[in-house]
């Protein structure tokens, strides 16, 4: 009996899903910043001057224009397309203040460990030697964080899609930093290494993490295309399965 339960209510919070927009969406959302990511990657020279704070900027702006627009679309598309085929399934409301107090800790748990190694790298050069692997080792640990998200997301729904997502996207982490080691990592300058890094950039340092960030920002972008894609594919496959099985209710003619 209680497995009976569980399993309805895990049906009942996988009905979101049930018709792949909400998958479309999210790899349409990863597909823009991967791409965006990726092209800072290909800039060239001078990524550390003029590119990184641009970039944060084109993260954010699409990260609000996208969730704004995708939020409209979905509840649009399920109004006109999966209700009428399958019933609307009311659960539990979530109030605004649970939703951003959801999104504060998100970026707190984001920002928090940035910025203790931004300071760490600032304050204690003994640190600053972890900086030439930082594109082996982000990735991998964005991958095993999303992928490990994604596949608990799967069972705590009961979809096996999202443990695969997970499992996929959690490997191509891991396949980035592997690729990342094996091609080796820039060298870092005794001069770099101690170098007040509060006073205008010194030249030993320029070159070097000029490269690091540009490799940083192809294995992440790399990696947010590839969760995208992963995404776009189950979105497309499952849209296609719902209609096939739902199809258009009957209407009568007035």
């Amino acid at each position: 009996m209680e497995k009976q339960i569980e399993s309805a209510v895990k049906r009942g919070r996988a009905y979101w899903f049930a018709d792949g927009f909400t998958e479309i969406a999210g790899g349409i959302f990863f597909l823009l910043l991967g791409g965006v990511v990726l092209l800072r990657g290909f800039s060239g020279q001078n990524v550390a001057l003029s590119q990184f704070a641009s970039t944060a900027v084109d993260i954010g702006a699409i990260k609000l224009v996208t969730l704004l627009m995708a939020g409209l679309v979905i509840w649009w598309l399920k109004d006109r397309f999966t209700y009428p085929r399958t019933g609307f399934v009311e659960g539990k409301r979530v109030i605004l203040g649970a939703i951003l107090n959801f999104i504060r800790n998100v970026v707190l748990i984001a920002v928090i460990p940035l910025l203790g190694l931004i300071a760490a790298l600032i304050f204690i050069p003994s640190m600053r030697t972890i900086l030439a692997t930082m594109p082996a080792w982000f990735p991998m640990g964005i991958g095993s964080f999303l992928g490990i998200l994604c596949s608990a997301s799967g069972e705590w729904m009961g979809l096996r899609r999202f443990r695969v997502m997970g499992l996929l996207i959690l490997l191509t982490g891991l396949a980035v930093g592997i690729w990342q080691i094996t091609i080796g990592f820039p060298t870092l300058s005794v001069e770099a290494l101690q170098a007040n890094w509060l006073a205008p950039m010194p030249e030993a340092l320029r070159a070097p993490l000029d490269e690091i960030l540009s490799r940083f920002f192809t294995g992440v972008g790399g990696l947010t295309l590839a969760a995208g894609f992963f995404f776009l594919v189950s979105g497309l496959v499952t849209f296609l399965r719902y209609r096939r099985e739902n199809p258009a209710p009957y209407r009568e003619e007035a």
